[in-house]
């Protein structure tokens, strides 16, 4: 019952092959693969026919369980159950099942067993440069592959494809079918072609000496460092195959058994290496890039560059590990929309470079290890988590979880080119004087209690930001309808304002106006009143530069100075083109918000097409250069505020850095901001 090959007898002595497992043995009593008796105790006599009997059961029933056990192992999806169990070897009639008995011996433990300390040392010393590379050596179910790490500039690990080689080319014993081919893997023999084991040692042998010479090499200094990725245990022939690496190449070390073998494609073994080299330590630290605002007296601050360190150099995972790290980062100044429009966004993007190691002069350029971007407030801020996964990998996310993706700059973008972006030196906001002219006068409350919520919100919103980081100063001028000309009775009072003051007291002002509510038989309000006390407001001497702005809230124009066709002119004679030429020559900025009005005369009749020129023109020319043109139900109060009271002069037209801190903290004289 016992196998032996000539061939191998003639190099060195007799091999037995066992008959169950196909395992090559030296004579002895029990093989060493599966424990089958192999040699008994000597008796007297000639065998009988019992005899014969009995051991040829007894091997039925040895091989059987052997199948059957290498069946369990090679099984991945119940539709391949009935083709595995035609494979096996039958079971004798009248023997126990396989189960109810003790197992077959495992194979004994591999020369070189996993050792985390020694993987730990062999991946510091990639990361430091004492060894060049380290070769990964995966035997799988479908392929052996090879996958060789090295160590960037940085000391960042990567992982590179190496080799692969199919089982069906590397021996061509082995069945071609996914199943079957699993299952001699395993160790079964069954009813297909049996691969011999000798013949299985020494093509991965030479595979081995194709693929990875420089640590396979007999003679010469061994300068590549070589690491076995041990699959599932049991699998025989893939056993055998990690014995020969380790007797032929002198590996340094093994991974951890995974759970199963994995395919052995080269992609799979990659992923499977990547996961090791995140346990490398970090050679450098991981530094978040961010720009701070110097100090300084004067009306420019010097924009400079700042590193806050996430992790350390050092540092190094636990495998399946990850480390944490909480930043508050800051928006900067709003950026002004395409176009020019008058109300920049509420939020900014930012770019967050993460480096390893420290971006200090041109000499220097780190790896860039990721550009990921971030929706931070106008001069707000957010609370950022980074979550490190091994050396070179941090992904970055808000406190709501969500996962910030990658800058559009495509990869490996130009660390120089992203600074080239970042301001160089940006202008200390003054204070701002705003000026709201609201129009009280409307056909019923609910249209100006609109005009007055817009209002308040505004205030506060420009408060909230405290004009950029200047501080900030209110006014309110609440203006209504004109008296008729021809009304015998001493002129009314169609204008009611605050000077400019405290944000609270404008508010207080705003909600003690009176709301007129009359049928509207004008075309025009008396918003050229409303300009001229807006003049007087801007003419006095301030403690300090400020910068002002006018808005208008409401829903006519300024009467012009004298009748124009329908439009008639004011009662009081005043020139709003007039009242505007001086706040623009004082430098005041006017914006509108103009809520829709359409010219009651059908286009086409006498004086109809003048009368709706002028109400469209009125409003165009209130905004000029300035553009500040706001529309109710799309421009927000926040947006309003941001429009009308930030500082939007900066050199940059590309995507900033965030900040470390507020970049405009406040003067010693400035008012506390809210």
């Amino acid at each position: 019952m016992l196998l032996s090959s000539g061939a191998d007898e003639k190099r060195s002595g007799p091999v037995v092959r066992c008959p169950v497992c196909l395992h090559p043995g030296r004579g002895e009593r029990r093989c060493r693969a599966c424990g089958f008796l192999l040699f008994g105790e000597p008796v007297l006599g000639a065998a009988t026919e019992e005899d014969h009997r009995s051991a040829a059961a007894e091997l039925a029933a040895a091989a059987h369980a052997w199948d059957l056990d290498a069946a369990r192992r090679a099984l991945s999806a119940p539709a391949e159950q009935a083709e595995i169990a035609g494979l096996l070897r039958p079971a004798p009639s009248g023997i126990p099942h396989p189960s109810d008995g003790p197992g077959p011996v495992a194979l004994p433990a591999p020369a070189v067993a996993a050792e985390p300390h020694a993987l730990a040392e062999l991946l510091h010393g990639l990361t430091t440069g004492e060894v060049p590379e380290v070769l990964f050596v995966e035997f799988g179910t479908r392929r052996a592959a090879v996958v060789r790490a090295y160590a960037d500039a940085a000391g960042l690990p990567h992982a590179r494809p190496h080799a692969e080689t199919p089982w069906t080319e590397l021996v061509p014993g082995l069945a071609p079918a996914e199943a079957p081919r699993r299952f001699q893997l395993a160790g079964g023999i069954g009813t297909v072609e049996p691969v011999d084991r000798p013949a299985f040692d020494r093509a991965v042998r030479d595979w081995l000496h194709a693929v990875v010479p420089g640590a396979c090499e007999g003679t010469g200094t061994r300068t590549t460092a070589l690491v076995l990725l041990r699959g599932g245990v049991g699998w025989a022939l893939l056993d055998r195959a990690a014995a020969v690496l380790h007797d032929s190449c002198a590996a340094r070390t093994e991974s951890a058994p995974a759970p199963a073998p994995g395919p052995g494609t080269v992609s799979a073994t990659t992923d499977r290496v990547r996961r090791l080299l995140r346990g490398a330590p970090l050679r450098e630290p991981h530094t978040l890039l961010l720009a701070r605002a110097g100090t300084g007296t004067g009306d420019h601050l010097p924009v400079e560059l700042a590193h806050h360190v996430l992790f350390e150099a050092g540092l190094r995972l636990a495998p399946g590990e990850t480390r944490t790290a909480s930043v508050t980062v800051h928006g900067g100044l709003p950026v002004p929309p395409p176009g020019g429009g008058a109300a920049p966004s509420e939020t900014l993007t930012v770019v967050l470079p993460l480096l390893a190691g420290h971006y200090r002069s041109a000499d220097h350029r780190p790896p860039l290890l990721g550009l990921p971007r971030a929706e931070l407030p106008v001069l707000g801020s957010a609370h950022l988590t980074f979550v490190l996964h091994g050396p070179g990998e941090i992904e970055v996310r808000t406190d709501g979880g969500h996962l910030l993706a990658e800058a559009p700059d495509g990869p490996g973008p130009d660390l120089r080119a992203v600074l080239a972006r970042m301001p160089r030196h940006l202008r200390r906001p003054r204070p701002v004087e705003l000026i709201c002219a609201v129009e009280m006068s409307g056909t019923d409350r609910a249209e100006v209690a609109e005009r007055v919520g817009f209002t308040s919100d505004l205030i506060r919103a420009a408060e909230r930001h405290g004009g950029a980081g200047g501080g900030l100063r209110a006014a309110v001028i609440g203006y209504y309808d004109h008296a008729p000309r021809n009304e015998h009775q001493p002129d009314r009072k169609v204008v009611r304002a605050v000077r400019p003051g405290t944000p609270g007291r404008a508010l207080r002002h705003l909600r003690e106006l009176t709301v007129e509510v009359r049928p509207r038989r004008s075309l025009t309000s008396s918003l050229e009143d409303a300009l001229r006390e807006a003049a007087r407001m801007t003419a006095g001497q301030r403690d300090g530069p400020a910068d002002q702005v006018l808005l208008v809230v409401g829903g006519r124009p300024p009467a012009p100075y004298t009748q124009e066709g329908l439009v008639p002119g004011c009662p009081r004679a005043v020139d709003w083109r007039e009242q505007l030429r001086t706040l623009r020559h004082r430098g005041v900025r006017v914006g509108v918000r103009a809520e829709p009005f359409t010219a009651p005369v059908a286009p086409g009749t006498p004086g109809g097409d003048r009368l709706g020129r002028y109400l469209s023109g009125a409003w165009r020319d209130l905004t000029g250069p300035d553009h500040l043109l706001l529309r109710p139900g799309t421009d927000s109060a926040e947006q309003a505020a941001l429009a009308l009271t930030a500082e939007r002069s900066h050199d940059t037209d590309g995507t900033p850095l965030a900040f470390t801190a507020p970049p405009f903290p406040p003067r010693p004289s400035d008012p506390p901001r809210s």
